[in-house]
């Protein structure tokens, strides 16, 4: 099992031929585990005895005939995001608590027949996209250790990437469902807002959040993604869907938005541009008309979520914790969200107003076209680049992400080749509300035009830590 892919397809077919169960494969995620040392992607990791009797229990279930659709995949899930019994931190030991009962997405999860295995690390308090804000240290991009590993779900994706599980779920404000994806080279589904609940999570903009699913491949997220969906009562942001989310065929012609020349931002990195250039090549032999648009409102709006009174939701969640444990808090971190102490109620209600103008701007822009593509994130900075301009760089990896919760739209970020330098390159396409299908569909047609492979496990330990957070 040294080489197993733990792609849904692989493990299904495995299963059902009985190569081997749930049970061996337990045994072996946690040799791999223990194989990677002290590499931490998780922050709490179940015991595996716990974890292989929840796998005979499936084991069983199955035998009973129960229907199982994520039958024996195993998962994990941020830290911020609430599994009973195990503590919720969100990279923070000062806010450290043992809920008694886990969020409705494990608990849909858990009922679909996946295995949970443990609560992975972040940039602390979700606020960070670089996957190394941390007090306790990070994990490493699967790639290039050099490289960041992208956050705030920092460990989510790596967890995936690096063969530690079929999927995770991560949280997403700002674009932490997406920018660790395209670092490590694997595939991140943000659905619109609303669409799957996130009661059982520390929020950082309640108002907009969403529990985003990290996968090797589009097919395997949108079977985890048709397990979340639903209408929750006990989550007042929860809405449902007006029509089926799963990928449609793509028609043979179809128009995709770009932002204008002038405002394509790559801050530098040649082998981005390079990449996003052939990207573009491949949407226009499967059928796609580019189409130029002003991109300035998206970008706007991105900048409301760090530069405005939205930064106070934060402040809900975190602020007294910042006030009682300063010295618990990462510097970066607790500077970006106490900049909210310096807004109004007045201010709060001027950001809404002008998230709502932009809000039919965009809806306008984006009603001519099928979807929006952009690059995942615009420039992979090393470790040491951020350790030297952290809030610079950080804003960077947000340029083409900030902006899709706010404007309510559905995204991914799909694996599209490699750059020259071998590092992977993520696309991004993006529709309105409730667009999962048409986005979904063109994410399927990319990545089967490009043959792209499914991330191997590599059954070597981690390098020796180049950087430190």
């Amino acid at each position: 099992m040294e080489a197993l892919t733990l792609d849904i397809a692989t493990l299904t077919q495995a299963y059902a031929g009985q190569s081997f169960d749930p049970v061996q494969l337990v045994e072996e995620i946690y040799r791999r585990t223990a194989l990677r040392g002290d590499d931490r992607v998780w922050l709490h990791l179940r015991p595996k005895a716990h974890v292989l009797e929840q796998a005979r229990a499936l084991v069983a279930r199955r035998a009973r005939g129960e229907h199982l659709p994520l039958y024996g995949l195993p998962y994990g899930v941020k830290d911020n995001i609430d599994v009973a019994g195990l503590p919720t931190t969100a990279g923070c030991e000062a806010l450290r608590r043992v809920p008694t009962r886990s969020a409705t997405v494990v608990e849909k999860l858990d009922a679909a027949g996946a295995l949970l295995l443990g609560k992975q690390n972040m940039d602390q308090f979700a606020t960070g996209l670089v996957g190394i804000r941390t007090t306790t240290g990070h994990c490493h991009n699967v790639v290039d250790p050099a490289y960041v590993p992208g956050g705030s779900s920092s460990g989510s994706a790596v967890a995936v990437a690096a063969g530690l599980c079929t999927f995770s779920i991560g949280s997403d404000t700002g674009g932490s469902g997406r920018v660790p994806a395209a670092c490590n080279g694997i595939v991140g589904l943000k659905p619109t807002p609303g669409v799957v609940s996130s009661r059982g999570f520390l929020y950082c903009n309640r108002s907009f959040d969403v529990p985003p699913v990290f996968a090797l491949s589009v097919a395997d997220a949108y079977t985890v993604l048709d397990v979340l969906v639903g209408v929750d009562a006990e989550d007042p942001y929860s809405r449902p869907a007006p029509h089926a989310l799963a990928p449609n065929p793509l028609p043979a012609h179809w128009r995709f938005a770009i932002p204008r020349s002038d405002q394509l931002e790559f801050f530098g990195d040649t082998a981005m541009r390079a990449q996003f250039i052939r990207a573009l090549g491949h949407l226009k032999a499967l059928g796609g008309e580019a189409v130029e648009i002003d991109f300035a409102p998206f970008l706007e709006a991105g900048r409301l979520v760090f530069n405005s009174a939205l930064v106070s939701e934060r402040w809900l969640t975190y602020g007294a914790v910042i006030q009682s444990h300063p010295e618990s808090v990462h510097p970066v971190v607790r500077t970006a969200i106490a900049n909210a102490n310096q807004y109004s109620a007045a201010d709060t209600f001027a950001t809404l107003y002008r998230l709502q103008a932009l809000q039919r701007v965009v809806e306008r822009t984006l009603a001519r076209v099928d979807v929006l593509i952009t690059p995942t994130i615009g420039r992979l900075p090393t470790c040491a680049e951020v350790e030297a301009d952290p809030v610079n760089a950080n804003a960077q990896m947000g340029y083409y992400t900030y902006f899709a919760n706010p404007l309510q739209l559905a995204a991914i970020s799909v694996p599209a080749g490699e750059r020259d330098d071998g590092l992977p390159f993520g696309l991004g396409i993006l529709a309105p509300a409730f667009g999962e299908a048409v986005v979904g569909a063109v994410a399927s047609a990319l990545e089967s035009h490009m043959r792209t492979p499914i991330r191997r496990f590599q059954p070597t330990p981690v390098p020796a830590v180049l950087c430190e957070a």
